[in-house]
């Protein structure tokens, strides 16, 4: 069902609105570890070292997915919340057919490039081969990666964290059953994997299309201006404004995500220089570290939605009320999960790895969790900050922001690792979030986020006006 986020207790409302999402995650993290879990301990650390290495990669493509996805629900969720239903049926269906046509011409793009990719990383050749085949079978599916992003964004935007987390579970079952069967029973090793990952999105994206064919359905027979002799076709939809609309949402917050990602990849290619062993410990405490910090990255999804919706609705000081409760929760997540991380990370790490170079594997995971730990402060100072941000559609130093805090962890990594070795590349990551939450902070406080939106309101260009 569809939700109206512009009544009701704002820090209620986004805890409430989050928790399906953080629920969802939960079983998307345990089977991307369960991915991790069987390939180290069936196959061989140095394959869990290949599949880690893989997805510094595969995040940056699937991060065109994020980016897309961003830009539709900041587009749906204003409409949405102003009470425009035909617009914010136009939007999805638009939206949706952009996705899938991009991502197929995508897929073919990124099978051919996988060697190139694989070498800018600079994969030891040890593992070359396990990865080249992890990646290709990957982006082989990279249409149903990209269908499911834009689905959950659109259902969010809608006010409704519920029903991907339904489809989600569905699909992380798949993925643990078919990877036990793929890897152990089957002996196909990071095939395996790759295509249970695969398999489960292809059916979580078509439960999801079917659903929300129903909920368009819906929408239109609610709205007031409907009747059935001017029910509209498929064709008549599309929207090319819409499109452009939503690209021009998309482009900041894909840029931000490739920066990201590069960001990531230039990381990974630091610590790949210290071999597979650290390797595998930091695909290791990379995928638990993934898991505490969801629901920090939760409270911010929830806040875009939130934003987006009040946003169009004109309801600026219920956004402002919204972003100081969702930095009050933030803060209490990271303090507990942060916290948690550092008592429990050896035995966490180790449960990853087993055999030759076993407690190497889990030392160095446990010391990069430490230094994550406090990288949590400033996440739950970033993440609110960026979800009202995206939300209102303030999102052109997206990007900025991004490479701010890219350029000054590569800097710390080249200036601490030749003294600290691996564990100067765990500070600079430190470092890097710590710039680029005070840029995005500093940002929100400007207020110019007000001023931002698709559909402008008197009273928030002149409370702009007043402040500055």
């Amino acid at each position: 069902m569809t939700r109206n986020l512009t009544k009701g207790e704002p820090g209620k409302i986004i805890l409430l609105f989050a928790l399906p999402m953080l629920f969802g995650n939960i079983f998307q993290q345990m089977y991307n570890m369960v991915d991790s879990v069987v390939v180290g301990n069936f196959v061989g650390a140095d394959a869990l070292a290949a599949v880690g290495s893989s997805y510094t990669i595969t995040f940056g493509v699937t991060a065109l997915a994020f980016g897309l996805g961003n830009g539709a629900s900041i587009l749906i969720g204003q409409y949405f919340g102003a009470g425009r239903s035909r617009e914010a049926r136009h939007s999805i269906v638009t939206s949706m057919t952009f996705a899938i046509l991009f991502s197929l011409v995508l897929s073919v793009a990124c099978i051919f490039l996988c060697a190139p990719l694989l070498r800018l990383v600079n994969m030891p050749k040890s593992i070359f081969p396990m990865s080249m085949t992890y990646m290709r079978i990957y982006f082989l599916g990279l249409v149903f990666t990209f269908a499911y992003n834009m689905l959950s964004s659109v259902f969010r935007a809608l006010g409704d964290s519920k029903t991907p987390l339904i489809f989600l579970i569905v699909a992380s079952v798949v993925n643990i059953v078919l990877d036990l069967v793929f890897v152990i029973n089957f002996k196909m090793g990071v095939a395996g994997v790759a295509w249970a990952t695969i398999i489960a999105q292809a059916v979580s994206s078509v439960l999801a299309l079917v659903a929300l064919r129903r909920r368009l359905a819906d929408m239109q027979q609610q709205d007031p201006a409907y009747a059935p002799e001017s029910h509209e076709t498929f064709r008549q939809q599309l929207s090319l404004p819409l499109l452009k609309k939503m690209i021009r949402l998309a482009i900041p917050t894909t840029a931000q995500e490739i920066a990201i990602s590069g960001g990531m990849i230039i990381m990974q290619a630091f610590v790949n220089g210290y071999g597979p062993r650290i390797m595998a410990a930091y695909t290791a405490a990379a995928k638990i570290e993934s898991l505490a910090m969801m629901p920090i990255i939760n409270i911010s999804t929830a806040v875009t939605s939130y934003a987006a919706q009040n946003m169009g609705a004109g309801e600026i000081e219920r956004v402002k009320s919204g972003y100081r409760a969702s930095l009050r929760i933030s803060f209490v997540f990271a303090a507990v999960l942060g916290g948690a991380i550092v008592l429990f990370g050896h035995s966490l790490v180790g449960i990853f790895v087993s055999g030759e170079g076993a407690a190497e594997v889990a030392a160095a995971g446990a010391n990069y969790l430490l230094y994550s730990a406090f990288a949590f402060i400033f996440m739950a100072l970033l993440f609110p900050a960026e979800g009202v941000m995206k939300g209102t559609g303030d999102v052109n130093f997206f990007m900025l922001f991004a490479i701010v805090g890219i350029v000054a962890k590569v800097t710390a990594a080249l200036t601490l690792s030749p003294a600290m070795g691996y564990t100067g590349l765990w500070l600079a990551v430190v470092i890097g979030w710590g710039c680029e939450a005070v840029c995005t902070t500093l940002r929100y406080l400007s207020g110019k986020w007000k001023t931002k939106g698709i559909i402008q309101h008197p009273v928030a260009a002149a409370e702009t006006a007043a402040e500055q």
